[in-house]
């Protein structure tokens, strides 16, 4: 992690559950009655009649999915205030409602069959069923709705609350309560949980966001939600995606723990310099694209090694009102949904645009509505290291002030840092005690080496609650490298074991050799074996050294999916049950040899010496619920190999073109993915990142 940029320019509802479960046909009928008499008809749900019930020939033939239009949610705590501008929604028992409208106009006249709602769980508490849904107006707007707005609710619960809500999953609520009505302009739900004293929150924005999906029929042909397509279509697609995994793209493998519900704490460590967006512009034209991925960006400066970085954050489109901490709460969603705990923030200065973005961090992590934390990490490279102990003080106590920062159970405030060792113990014991003495707060100090030697640890320990080191970036060198989680606990404190995905720095003509996923791999096995009591990933966007798991432009959300798995099996203790079926395909896209068209100084692959020669390979690796037959094609030749339940990994040889794999199960296709990355022959400037496609995303 580079010290070159530290003078850079450049929730949910609370409500009881209905007591009588799933609502009748007849209760629909005086819904709809009530609804009429004091004008909050539901324009998109009228009942048939049983005369217009006919034969099952006009159903349709596959279920249609319709996303939400709108997504919102009020609470309690803010009657007043809108909630609109949040990436999810939140439902509670009682304080917090969603509100979902999907625009149904086209099928008007048609009747439901079958209806479900498909809602990805962001985060929850909860410990039992409960998601419920209710009819309700569809006269609202996202950006007005309220609390103190909200249209009435309507009794009449239309999903039964038998659906549990599982963090990182996309779960399906079958809305029995529709069948047989008929469709009509928007379509309208409140969404709540029954489980008191929890909180539940849903993606509410994106590919992600809510989605309706419906059986129908013709007005008259109610009766085929037995006998017509709802049991051949309907099924379908839960049984064969063609070009996802077999429930939907938005499922992960494997349940997540939720942020901060086990004792054993993950965190990423983040870099502020490289946030999602710099300055709020379209991304082929932002300072990235600009000045960052190219040999020209920033008058020149990084030509000499084909421009500062290769990756950059997942694009967005430019956003209105106060988009730094929208974006800031966006990181904080992703990373909580991938069962990480905290940031440790990198304190790269105490002022200018990093801090800036630092305390943006800290606000967009209390705002968020996730139980996700912010640990300072002070950075003895950067100019905030070599500030007076008085002055570092008082910008801490600054921080510690939000209740989004780590806190022990003991009341003590954690506080992390960056090479630790380029001041003594004596130093950090003064920072410990001035904190306390001038400011009341006691400090958790977790000590972070550069050169984790025996002198360093013996010599931090007395002042540390836990010692840890940067870490190497070839299985080789992790699966060799010393037991110091050992001997963290022989002087008396705990270990935070660094896992990192890869290592590529183009400014510093150095690379590892990652093995596609297998320094990934080794991390985990180093943090599982030695009994850590913490992990911090290195990094979550440090693009100008590829260290990312944050979702990218080179590897979307696939590294922080993949790494979910081991990250649950550190928590939890053992290894995730395998839901549902999926692939992953990592690989560069140029042979490691490979001469690129702009003239460079290359890398070298010694980064951690020379112990891992480079390689050119694909990896596939899977995640099945059964045996299956993997097919993976590499640059248009096939080779097929049986794959068995749980997780497991293969490479091939890389070649030129296209890379993609699918699974197929008793003949029927599972999951796929074909990667949007080509391989060639030549790049123009080199690139020795490993690359990732996933079918949770086709």
């Amino acid at each position: 992690m580079s010290a070159l940029y530290a003078a850079q320019k450049s929730p949910i509802k609370f409500l009881n559950r209905h007591p009588n479960g799933k609502p009748r046909l007849a209760k629909l009928w005086q819904l709809t009655a009530v609804l009429a008499a004091t004008v909050l008809a539901l324009s998109a749900f009228v009942p048939l009649p049983a005369s217009a019930v006919t034969s099952p020939q006009a159903v349709a033939a596959a279920p249609i999915a319709v996303k939400a239009g709108e997504a919102t949610w009020t609470t309690i705590r803010e009657p007043s205030t809108p909630q609109n501008a949040t990436p999810y929604v939140s439902a509670t028992s009682l304080a917090d409602k969603t509100f979902l409208k999907f625009d149904t106009a086209q099928y008007t006249g048609m009747s439901v069959v079958s209806a479900t709602l498909d809602l990805k769980v962001a985060s929850t508490t909860s410990t039992a069923p409960g998601v419920q849904v209710y009819p309700v107006s569809s006269d609202w707007s996202a950006s007005s709705l309220t609390e103190s707005n909200r249209p009435a609710h309507i009794d009449t619960e239309l999903s039964g609350a038998s659906v549990r809500a599982l963090t990182g999953q996309t779960i399906s609520v079958p809305l029995s309560g529709l069948n047989g009505t008929a469709l009509s302009g928007s379509t309208a739900f409140e969404v709540r949980f029954a489980q008191k004293f929890v909180s539940t929150s849903f993606v509410g924005k994106g590919e992600a966001r809510p989605t309706l999906k419906l059986v129908l029929a013709a007005t008259g042909s109610a009766t085929g939600a037995a006998t017509g397509s709802a049991t051949g279509s309907a099924t379908g697609s839960a049984t064969g995606s063609a070009t996802g995994s077999a429930t939907g793209s938005d499922n992960l493998s494997f349940a997540v723990p939720g942020s901060n519900t086990t004792g054993k704490k993950v965190f990423a460590h983040y870099f502020p310099p490289y946030p999602i967006s710099i300055e709020n512009k379209a991304p082929a034209s932002d300072y990235y694209a600009i000045n960052y991925l190219t040999s020209q960006g920033e008058g020149g400066i990084h030509a000499n090694y084909g421009g500062l970085l290769r990756d950059r954050p997942e694009a967005r489109a430019p956003r209105s009102g106060d988009w730094k901490l929208t974006d800031m709460k966006e990181e904080v969603t992703d990373a909580a949904d991938a069962g990480i705990d905290g940031f440790t923030v990198d304190i790269m200065s105490l002022s200018g645009l990093n801090w800036e973005r630092t305390l943006d961090l800290v606000q967009g992590a209390e705002q968020s509505g996730r139980n996700f934390t912010i640990v300072p990490n002070l950075d003895m490279t950067a100019s905030a290291g070599k500030a007076s102990i008085a002055t570092i003080a008082a910008k801490l106590a600054e921080l510690y002030k939000s209740p989004a920062t780590y806190r022990l159970s003991t009341g003590e405030f954690v506080l992390s840092s960056f090479a630790a060792e380029r001041q003594n113990a004596v130093w950090w014991g003064q920072l410990k005690s001035t904190l306390a003495s001038q400011y009341g707060i006691k400090t958790a100090f977790i000590a972070v080496f550069l050169n984790a030697s025996d002198e360093n640890l013996k010599s931090f320990a007395p002042i540390s609650y836990a010692l840890s080191n940067w870490g190497t970036r070839t299985p080789v060198t992790i699966e060799n490298g010393p037991d110091y989680a050992a001997k963290a606990r022989a002087l008396g404190v705990k270990w935070m074991s660094p896992v990192a995905v890869q290592d590529v720095r183009p400014r510093s003509y150095l690379y590892d050799e990652a093995g596609n996923t297998e320094t990934l791999k080794a991390s985990w096995k180093r943090a599982l074996s030695n009994g850590s009591e913490l992990v911090q990933l290195v990094t979550w966007n440090d693009y100008s050294e590829g260290t990312s798991f944050a979702p990218s432009a080179a590897h979307g959300e696939a590294f922080l999916d993949i790494n979910a798995y081991y990250l649950s099996q550190f928590k939890k203790g053992s290894a995730p049950a395998i839901v549902n079926d999926s692939i992953y395909l990592t690989h560069r896209i140029q042979p490691y040899a490979a001469t690129p068209t702009t003239p460079q100084q290359l890398m070298s692959p010694t980064l951690s010496g020379t112990a891992m020669k480079p390689r050119d390979t694909v990896g596939v690796l899977t995640f099945l619920t059964a045996p299956a037959t993997v097919t993976v094609s590499i640059g248009g030749k096939k080779t097929s190999f049986e794959a068995p339940a749980g997780e497991s990994s293969r490479t091939f040889p890389l070649a030129l073109g296209t890379v993609g794999a699918s699974a197929d199960r008793n003949g029927a296709q599972i999951a796929a993915v074909t990667s949007p990355y080509t391989v060639v022959a030549r790049p123009i400037v080199q690139d020795l990142q490993y690359y990732a496609a996933s079918s949770r995303t086709q």
